[in-house]
């Protein structure tokens, strides 16, 4: 192998404010809130539209966070749901199953709205730091390498990519293996006769006499889940097909399916997952994620149309162009929150987040001993400080999306487009108050932008 030195002089194209790197779900909610509070404000993103996971993982529907009437934390959350009401791409009883395509739609019309400029199809490839101040990103796209210069820095890559380019510390994986979590490819199939399958899953039903992994009481809520354990309603009907050589027993480790609101006929399934060569931040892998991901695809929906009814005429109208990377690198912040927190339902003062989301990671069945009991405060939830956001050691960068300050345990409960919502529009705000008082973010007392989210409409317990 070769080394080569390049050496050249990168001019900046664009400066603003707050600099927000990453245009996912994260990142646009910390644009908006910036933008609200009167910052000039640039999103870089390395896709060709904004919602990351939640658009181009195709990753629906938002999951619950466990506590009775959904608070959303997240003012920004209330103005994207009506919009997707009105475009009828979010249902009405749970407000949380929606069109991704249309999600993406929105999300974009709200920052156009709010005249923020935005960089598709840019990679963040380098940083320029001095004396522990981020002073520029370097991008890559089309139009040349150029840098973007700002005040302060937002990383919602997913993967902390620009916290580690800077210098910044991270753990990444289970600290007893070192290994990620599953990582998934995500489709979307059409044409489906959803009333035909649904009489299906209940004829199922009675003919396993098994009613697990099947919701059938509301149309918008169709799905179906199996898993390696076993014991589903539809675990049989795999095992057959793994046995006739339909499927491979890899197909039945995982496999999810829900209804897609504002689209008849649309399935949206989770899976196929992969629990070998996992890292989210290793281009082979995620090569290999799509490469192997679609052939299962396609096996997949051939075993559809053999072993289900409803599936006659459908076909695959659309593959994730990301991977679903649930966890990779988790940035060494002023605070990382820990299992601890979550399982004893700890509150913070700064809290920008609150939920009852529980562990949740794939493949991994744990036990949790009484030192984690919760908190006998008739509040069943756990709550995220702002600190969690605030990147160690470089005195004008944020985090916010699923790379925030967690440990292993503690992010598979907050890695969920709830919480990720709502770490950016906190974010947004960090950096704003940051600037107009002309301090290090850390140096930002959290409680005041818990309070500036509730004036802007943000709902907590």
């Amino acid at each position: 192998m070769h080394s080569y030195q390049i050496t050249k002089t990168i001019r900046e194209a664009y400066h603003a404010d707050i600099v927000v790197c990453g245009g996912g779900t994260a990142g646009t909610f910390a644009a908006m809130s910036a933008a609200d509070a009167g910052k000039s404000v640039m999103i870089i993103e390395s896709f060709g539209g904004l919602g990351g996971t939640s658009t181009q993982g195709l990753v629906t529907p938002v999951m619950s966070s466990y506590i009775p009437n959904e608070p959303k934390c997240s003012y920004l959350a209330n103005e994207l749901n009506a919009l997707l009401k009105e475009r009828g791409a979010l249902d009405d009883r749970t407000g949380r199953i929606f069109d991704p395509m249309m999600l993406k739609i929105c999300l974009e019309q709200m920052c156009l709205k709010r005249d923020i400029p935005i960089l598709f199809y840019s990679f963040i490839t380098d940083v320029i730091v001095q004396n522990n101040t981020l002073k520029a990103v370097i991008v890559s796209n089309k139009s040349g390498t150029m840098a973007v210069g700002g005040k302060i820095f937002i990383d919602a890559t997913g993967d902390g990519d620009v916290s580690v380019l800077c210098g910044a510390q991270y753990h990444k994986g289970d600290p007893e293996t070192g290994k990620n979590q599953p990582i998934s490819l995500r489709y979307i199939v059409d044409h489906v006769d959803c009333g035909a399958l649904s009489r299906f899953f209940a004829d199922e039903i009675r003919r396993t006499g098994i009613h697990d992994g099947t919701c059938l009481s509301d149309p918008e809520e169709l799905y179906a889940s199996v898993n390696r354990s076993g014991g589903q309603t539809l675990s049989s009907l795999f095992d057959r097909a793994v046995s006739a050589g339909d499927l491979i027993d890899e197909d039945s480790w995982y496999w999810q399916m829900f209804k897609i609101t504002g689209r008849p006929g649309s399935i949206a399934f989770n899976n196929p997952e992969f629990f070998e060569n996992v890292d989210g931040t290793n281009i082979e892998h995620l090569t290999q994620a799509q490469l192997i991901g679609k052939q299962a695809i396609y096996r997949q929906l051939h075993f559809y149309k053999k072993y289900m009814r409803g599936f006659e005429n459908a076909y695959i109208a659309e593959i994730a162009p990301m991977v679903g990377v649930r966890e990779s690198r988790n940035i060494q912040t002023e605070y990382v929150v820990t299992a601890e927190d979550l399982l004893a339902r700890r509150k913070f003062p700064d809290a920008f987040c609150q939920s009852n989301y529980p562990v949740d990671i794939h493949g991994k069945t744990l036990h949790f001993d009484e030192s984690f009991s919760p908190a006998e405060d008739g509040k069943p939830y756990f709550e995220i400080p702002c600190r969690s956001l605030i990147v160690k050691g470089v005195g004008n960068l944020l985090v916010a999306g699923r790379c925030l300050g967690a440990e292993f345990l503690a992010q598979a409960a907050i890695r969920t487009q709830h919480t990720m919502r709502s770490s950016g529009e906190a974010a947004g705000l960090l950096a704003s108050a940051a600037l107009e008082k002309r301090c290090p973010v850390k140096e930002i007392d959290g409680r005041i932008i818990r309070k500036e989210m509730e004036i802007r409409g943000a709902e907590f317990v």
